[in-house]
């Protein structure tokens, strides 16, 4: 018989340490099998709101944003925010300096209410609305172009120069599924810029890149960015053209279980600025600005999601909802760290297979006594928490710091399903 079995209440202090680039920075075991994230017990979290509930550390996204802006330096960072923005959440990013990568009117609105100026501010997505434009050249945030007829259609609705990014893709994408943009160095990208040069409304901002996902080695943003350095040189030489900024996007990889590889940001920093500078001294030009605008890099870890389990038999652990990551396709899908909270237990781990929502399934390592109506914390989820899709009970969003929480997206019911329809 081990010492755990002898002694359950000695149990909590034989777990591991939570690994902080996998949980909230705040988050630590407590008594009775608890977890505090924020200073607030998730048990009391799931008791107030129900579950399953989505919880956001503010002090992670703050520390994250700051460690950002600490590497590239002010106004070089922007949140991606492609599934939508949360009032509060944008409030902590501006608080921290940050701009916004908005997806929509909607998240241009809640990042200008927030006190993201427009100066920070761009309108990205290779499906952009009417009134999305609109609502991009009103408030006098950037707008992402990926073609000669998005040129044409911002030139048409901007009455005063309006910004814009040339979406560009490197040589790496034409091995890629990537189809929105030109290809640096070709034609296309070449009357790209002719075209918004000719318009007397739109001023050339920079070029905008986005290289993909899970990216934790250097190499593809700079062979990127040399690329897009070389094609900078082309257009001042041949056209007396100066692209005065490089966003080289996001796609930063984040850590979903021990030993996985994650950007290290200061790091990766300094190779791009240097990568940028030799670059750019070797064609005779100016060092072009630099931004990055990464997502899920900044708030992913900073989210948990409380579930309740509904049904333990088999090996198998059935949850009452879906985890926000774990999408069809995405490359964390069925890598999330689970763990058992609320209770101690003594009994020895076993591997389950952990169904969550309509996603893959999740394989993790749960005490073998694991049961129906148990508390489990799943880390990983603050990325996509605030999706805009609605359905019969999406979960609250919950925000803690200091132990205090509060909702900061309500959950929804079937009766205000209804009331929608209605």
């Amino acid at each position: 018989m081990t010492l755990a079995e002898l002694l359950p209440s000695l149990r909590i202090a034989l777990r591991p340490t939570l690994d902080p680039r996998i949980w909230p920075a705040t988050a630590r075991w407590a008594s009775h099998g608890d977890l505090t994230v924020g200073g607030v017990r998730a048990s009391e979290l799931a008791q107030a709101y129900g579950t399953p509930v989505q919880v956001l550390d503010e002090g992670d996204v703050r520390r994250r944003s700051g460690e950002y802006r600490a590497a590239f330096g002010p106004d070089a960072v922007a949140y991606a925010a492609k599934g939508g923005l949360v009032p509060q959440v944008a409030e902590w990013l501006a608080r921290e300096g940050l701009g916004c990568y908005a997806g929509s009117a909607e998240a241009l609105r809640t990042a200008v209410a927030a006190g993201i100026g427009p100066d920070r501010l761009v309108l990205s997505g290779c499906h952009k609305s009417v009134s999305d434009l609109e609502e991009a050249i009103a408030c006098g945030a950037a707008i992402v172009v990926g073609s000669i007829e998005e040129v044409e259609a911002v030139a048409a609705r901007a009455s005063t120069p309006q910004r814009v990014l040339i979406r560009v893709l490197p040589a790496a994408a034409a091995r890629s599924r990537k189809t929105y943009g030109v290809r640096l160095g070709t034609s296309p990208a070449f009357a790209m810029v002719e075209a918004v040069r000719r318009s007397p409304n739109l001023v050339l901002a920079g070029l905008d890149c986005a290289l993909g996902h899970q990216l934790s080695r250097f190499g593809a943003y700079e062979a990127c960015l040399r690329e897009a350095v070389a094609f900078c040189a082309v257009l001042r030489s041949r056209r007396r053209i100066v692209v005065p900024m490089i966003n080289l996007g996001g796609g930063h990889a984040v850590a979903y279980q021990p030993g996985d590889d994650e950007l290290a940001v200061e790091a990766f920093a300094k190779r791009l600025r240097a990568v940028s500078r030799v670059t750019a001294e070797r064609y005779g030009i100016a060092t072009p600005r630099l931004r990055v605008s990464p997502g899920r890099a900044l708030l992913a870890r900073a989210g948990i999601t409380l579930h309740r389990v509904t049904e333990a038999a088999r090996l198998v652990v059935v949850l009452d909802g879906a985890v926000p990551d774990c999408l069809p396709g995405a490359e964390c899908t069925g890598r999330h760290a689970i763990e058992l909270i609320g209770r101690v237990s003594s009994a020895p781990m076993q591997s389950f297979t952990v169904v969550c929502g309509a996603g893959r399934p999740v394989a993790a390592q749960l005490p073998a006594d694991v049961a129906t109506g148990d508390l489990v914390a799943i880390a990983g989820t603050g990325a996509y928490h605030q999706r805009a899709e609605h359905f019969v009970g999406r979960p609250a969003v919950v925000g803690v710091s200091g132990g205090q929480s509060r909702t900061l997206v309500r959950r929804d019911t079937v009766d205000d399903l209804l009331n929608e329809q209605i």
